[in-house]
């Protein structure tokens, strides 16, 4: 699913950049190598960052 349409981003490339350890939105783009442009896409791709960083953490604590 796209996350920022201006830039063509993905969840999962969202995802990857948290896990990469990206904290928030504008260093996940830099890890993308993009810049943000309108800015609609920031809530989206925070939520996204955190449940993959949430979802990692649940994993570790399981093993």
């Amino acid at each position: 699913m796209y996350v920022c349409l201006c830039n063509a981003l993905k969840c999962r490339q969202f995802k990857d950049a948290a896990k990469a350890g990206a904290r928030d939105v504008p260093s996940a783009f830099k890890a993308c190598g993009a810049k943000p442009r309108c800015g609609q896409c920031f809530e989206e791709a925070a939520r996204t960052m955190a449940s993959a960083v949430q979802a990692d953490a649940m994993a570790v604590a399981a093993e």
